[in-house]
C-alpha cells in the first residue's frame, strides 16, 4: 500500500487516522473505520510460512473426505472453508461461520467464483447455532485471542462435533512478541500494553491444550510455528505483512493510559529507524492443537 512520505519521517509513522482500531480489531470487524484494510490484513496473513504450516498440520489431523461435515468458526473470508467444500463432495457439506457480514460477502462471492457451495453465515463463537453433536470436524484459527471467553467457545465446538468428531484450533499468543531494539524498557512497556489493552485472550494461542483438555477433548497434539518479519519499508507500506500499523496503535496506547507516552514514542522511533537501517526483527509464536470430543 504505497503512500507519499512528509519530510524524514513517513506518513505511516506520523497518522492517527489509520481507520483502525486496535482494541476491537478483528472481533468487530463491521465497525472499523477502514474494513478494506482489516480485510486485506487477513490476506497478507494466509500467506505467512507460519500459517501455512499449521494449515497443513492442522489438514493432515483433520482428513475430511467426502461425506464429512465440517465446520469452520470464525471463517474469516472463506479461503480454508471453500477448500474444505472441494474435498467432502459429494455427500458432505461445509459450513462456516463468522461475526463479520463484511468477511461473509466476499467469502460467498469467492466460494461462488471457486464453484463450490459453503453455508456462510453470521454468527457468534461463543453461541454456536448449530445443533449438538452435528459435524464430522470442527476447526477455528486465530478467532479465539479476540473472544472475551475462549474457554465457552471451545466448549460449544466440542458439543457440536459428534462423538470421535475432530477439532483442530490455532492461536496467536502476542505475549511471545520479540522486537530487537535498543530500548529493553520500550518493549516491555509496548508488551505489558498489549495486555493491558486486549486482556488474557491475547495471550490464548499458549492455553490452547489446557482450554481443550478442560473441554474434555482426548487424543490430544500439539505443535508450533513462529512468524518472522525481517523487513518493513516504513515509509512505503503502513506496516510488516499482515499487521496492524504499529505507530498508531502505540498512540491509542497512549491515549488509553496503557502505555507511558515517552516510552511508546521512544519505541517507535526505534523502530522505524531499525526499519530504515534494514535491521527490523520482530517475531510472534503461533499454536495449534487437535484432538478428539471422546466417543
Amino acid at each position: 500500500m504505497p503512500a507519499p512520505t512528509t519530510g524524514d519521517r513517513s506518513v505511516m509513522a506520523d497518522s492517527n487516522a489509520t481507520g483502525l482500531d486496535a482494541k476491537s480489531g478483528y472481533s468487530r470487524v463491521d465497525s472499523q473505520p477502514d474494513v478494506a484494510m482489516v480485510l486485506a490484513g487477513m490476506d497478507a496473513t494466509a500467506t505467512w510460512p507460519s500459517v501455512r504450516y499449521l494449515r497443513a498440520w492442522e489438514h493432515e489431523r483433520l482428513t475430511p473426505g467426502p461425506g464429512a461435515e465440517v465446520l469452520d468458526v470464525g471463517s474469516g473470508l472463506g479461503d480454508i472453508a471453500i477448500a474444505l467444500a472441494k474435498e467432502v463432495t459429494p455427500g458432505g457439506r461445509v459450513v462456516g461461520l463468522d461475526a463479520s457480514a463484511a468477511m461473509i460477502e466476499v467469502a460467498e462471492r469467492r466460494a461462488a467464483g471457486a464453484g463450490v457451495e459453503v453455508g456462510f453465515r453470521i454468527a457468534d463463537a461463543m453461541n454456536l447455532p448449530e445443533a449438538d453433536s452435528s459435524f464430522d470436524v470442527c476447526r477455528s484459527e486465530r478467532v479465539l485471542q479476540w473472544l472475551p471467553d475462549p474457554a465457552r467457545a471451545v466448549a460449544e465446538m466440542v458439543r457440536v462435533l459428534r462423538p470421535g468428531g475432530r477439532l483442530c484450533l490455532t492461536d496467536t499468543d502476542w505475549f511471545t512478541l520479540t522486537i530487537d531494539l535498543p530500548d529493553v524498557g520500550a518493549i516491555s512497556a509496548f508488551r505489558e500494553a498489549i495486555w493491558q489493552l486486549r486482556g488474557a485472550p491475547a495471550a490464548v494461542g499458549s492455553r490452547l491444550l489446557n482450554l481443550c483438555r478442560d473441554a474434555g477433548v482426548v487424543e490430544l497434539e500439539a505443535t508450533a510455528a513462529t512468524h518472522i518479519w525481517t523487513d518493513w519499508k516504513p515509509d512505503t507500506e503502513y506496516a510488516p505483512a499482515g499487521i496492524f500499523p504499529i505507530a498508531p496503535i502505540v498512540r491509542q496506547m497512549i491515549a488509553a493510559d496503557v502505555l507511558d507516552p515517552v516510552l511508546g514514542e521512544r519505541f517507535i522511533e526505534q523502530l522505524l529507524q531499525a526499519a530504515r537501517d534494514d535491521r527490523f526483527f520482530m517475531s510472534v509464536g503461533m499454536f495449534a492443537v487437535f484432538g478428539r470430543r471422546p466417543g
